[in-house]
């Protein structure tokens, strides 16, 4: 069924570019509204959270739900916002139902995750909101798991939530992620500061569990016990952590002097020194029964005095297996005062399976490195193309400056000494600047596969060198020709999604940011005269980091000449569809509650959608493009390929305009040809035949399924 579907997706190319066009909208009023996430679901829809100040915008007739169990949350702080979650057809042309937290029940709900992976029937759906309250109340946000998926039923509750004591980075990035069975871990406290920092894993209800293989655990009688596995003494644990602190701690460092000692691979040529990723801090191992915190360590690092906790960002759990994959740095002393980063990678029980620096300690050719520049991770996503033992761990980090040694370039990767990147390794001589880099990593033992530097060029300069060959790239500087000054570029927060074929797609904001020629929102290029601006722009990559297929802006119309008008909007959330890509977000407004800058260019505004901002106000951005077009992305694709014997129909064009065909299998008797919600809008008769022509004309935009004798096929109707 997915070679068919794909084989007809490709021979209707022209027909889909000209039935499917750019969306760009605004939505709300004259108070705050912001689109934070986004989601797609099996049966066609798509799930929306964000906040709003009321919601008089929404249209009348659209139902809107108060969800329950809300209670728990602590948000004494805050507004008196709404919290919500809204609920659209596949075309985004129409608003189905607004699901809605009480009025300052909580400030937002940020980020939506289901225990599904991609291309299977919904699953599970949890979200996670910012909340303002004391530290004693654990003010920072909250996590919470809906009664119901929208799929199977409609939500009415939350069946249970978690206060989260979050602060500074923890509650910027949401730290958390769903196991495939529906369990949660998640990062509480905050990042580089004195206090406190932990991950904790909650289980089907809510309840901070027992991970067998974590090391360090709290007792049901009170106090903690240091040790691995949990198992030795299971009925006095209550639950378990990772701490993420250095101080009084030995958390994420050797316990032994053969483990401290330990020589082993840093994935890309390289060595490294420890089994654990913070032993680079320390002179020595750590006894738990008698934690000290000395350095330096073997490069020439030491622990910050200032700041024992260390700063974890980014989680992500691979549904297939529910091995966990924890993005963090550590603030360390050597040179100078500098951020260590760590991606660790751990099975379902806690153990560790590797760990990466993202830049060599010791490089091949045997030097040990201090990599000055400060090193954070800003995202991470699993690449489900390939089969589990193949698969890989996309992570998206970021250098503050740059040195000698710095994050792994794009074309010097020793297990792949072909690879390409699309930018290589920083360039020119800009130093105090925020660049951000993309790599592949093995999700087996963090081998290096591919990487990318992400830094857009500076507004002027020049040393750009030859025009890059590709077509789409519309006469823009190939990055690895010359050595342009580049400016801060930066990702949006644990946002970056991964294709079914492997392509990365990410939000972020910076400067002269190349544009693609299939792009809706261009930039202007460097050699053409102009000012560029602060702009946000949404990317997706080619799976092995070599080019962008899709490159465009989401920002005001800016003058090219003084500059004003753009630097006005912030996307947060993208999702990958059949037929491009999504972007939410917000366009900012001043302390006085009037918009930022100038319109965004909107087009194909729908029924619920608005063509000017009023004030801080909610955007939205459906880019298609041909070279995105993937059957394989329709979040649909789960509800045929868990029908028996899918493969015997399929439908030519996908999608269809005014007819589709139906073929493949000698069909005879009844036939039908139903809605998402499993209404039959089309029914007939056929005898022996091998297909069959259906007119769909009168049909609403959405998706389709036709049944017969027990087969079936998708049909995705577009205007």
């Amino acid at each position: 069924m997915k070679l068919y579907l794909l084989l007809a997706s490709l021979l209707c190319l022209t027909t889909l570019s000209r039935s499917q066009q750019n969306m760009v909208t605004y939505a709300g009023d004259a108070g705050k509204e912001c689109f934070y996430d986004i989601a797609g679901l099996s049966n066609g829809n798509y799930l929306v959270s964000g906040y709003a100040d009321d919601l008089d915008w929404i249209a009348e007739g659209v139902p809107v739900v108060t969800l329950g169990g809300t209670s728990a949350i602590h948000n004494a702080l805050g507004t008196d916002r709404y919290a919500f979650l809204i609920l659209f057809n596949h075309g985004l042309t129409e608003m189905l139902g607004v699901f809605t937290l009480p009025s300052g029940a909580a400030e937002d709900i940020r980020f939506i995750k289901l225990t599904n992976q991609i291309g299977e029937t919904t699953g599970d759906i949890f979200i996670s909101g910012n909340t303002s309250d004391t530290y004693d109340e654990d003010g920072g946000y909250f996590l919470a798991k809906l009664d119901h998926n929208f799929v199977d039923a409609l939500p009415t509750s939350l069946l249970w939530t978690r206060n989260v004591w979050a602060e500074s980075g923890p509650k910027d990035y949401h730290p958390w992620d769903v196991t495939s069975e529906g369990e949660v871990y998640y990062v509480s406290g905050h990042s580089h500061d004195y206090n406190w920092s932990a991950m904790y894993c909650l289980d089907q209800n809510g309840d901070r569990k027992v991970v067998e293989n974590w090391r360090t655990h709290w007792l049901t009688a009170g106090g903690e016990w240091h040790g691995s596995p949990a198992s030795s003494s299971p009925s006095e644990v209550a639950y378990s952590g990772i701490a993420f602190k250095s101080a009084g701690r030995c958390e994420f460092r050797s316990w032994n002097d053969e483990d401290y000692n330990l020589m082993q691979q840093d994935g890309n040529g390289g060595m490294k020194k420890g089994k654990w990723p913070v032993d680079i801090l320390f002179s020595g191992p750590c006894n738990p029964d008698a934690p000290t915190a000395n350095g330096p360590g073997y490069t020439g690092y030491s622990p910050e005095s200032c700041c024992p906790v260390w700063g974890a960002s980014s989680v992500v759990v691979d549904r297939r297996n529910n091995h966990l994959y924890i993005g963090m740095n550590m603030k360390s002393y050597g040179i100078s005062p500098d951020f260590e980063p760590a991606v660790i990678a751990m099975d379902e029980t806690g153990d560790l399976k590797w760990w990466s620096r993202l830049y060599h300690e010791i490089t091949p050719a045997g030097d040990t490195m201090i990599s000055v520049p400060d090193q954070y991770v800003d995202a991470l996503a699993i690449d489900y193309s390939l089969p589990v033992d193949q698969g890989m761990l996309v992570v998206g980090a970021r250098a503050h400056g740059n040195n000698t040694e710095n994050l792994w370039e794009g074309n010097s990767i020793a297990a792949n000494t072909s690879a390409q990147g699309f930018q290589n390794q920083f360039t020119g001589t800009n130093g105090d600047i925020h660049e951000s880099w993309l790599g592949k990593l093995k999700l087996n033992d963090g081998t290096l596969m591919y990487s990318t530097y992400f830094a857009e060029m500076t507004d002027g300069g020049g040393n750009y060198g030859t025009t890059h060959p590709d077509p789409n790239m519309d006469g823009w500087p190939d990055p690895n020709s010359g050595w342009p000054d580049v400016n801060t570029t930066r990702l949006a927060k644990n946002a970056i999604r991964v294709s079914a074929q492997g392509d990365v797609c990410v939000a972020a904001v910076g400067r002269r940011t190349i544009t693609t020629a299939n792009a809706y929102q261009k930039m202007i290029k460097p050699w053409n005269g102009g000012h560029s601006c602060w702009n946000n722009f949404i990317r997706v990559y080619e799976n092995d980091l070599s080019i962008p297929l899709y490159s465009s802006l989401v920002v005001g119309q800016w003058d090219t000449l003084t500059q004003v008008g753009g630097d006005n909007v912030e996307i947060y959330g993208i999702f990958k569809t059949e037929l491009g890509i999504i972007g939410v977000g917000k366009q900012k407004a001043d302390d006085l509650g009037v918009a930022l800058g100038n319109d965004i260019p909107v087009t194909n505004i729908p029924a619920w959608g608005v063509n000017t901002p009023a004030s801080e106000t909610a955007v939205l951005v459906y880019y298609v493009a041909e070279n995105l077009e993937d059957a394989e992305d329709d979040p649909t694709t789960a509800l045929i390929e868990n029908q028996p014997q899918h493969n015997t129909l399929f439908a030519y064009p996908i999608p269809a305009n005014e007819r589709v065909m139906i073929s493949g299998k000698m069909m005879t008797g009844d036939w039908q040809l139903s809605n998402i919600a499993g209404g039959i809008v089309l029914s007939g008769q056929t005898n022996h035949t091998h297909s069959i022509t259906l007119d769909i004309s009168t049909l609403q935009q959405g998706v389709y399924f036709f049944e017969c004798d027990g087969h079936t096929s998708k049909v995705l109707k577009i205007d």
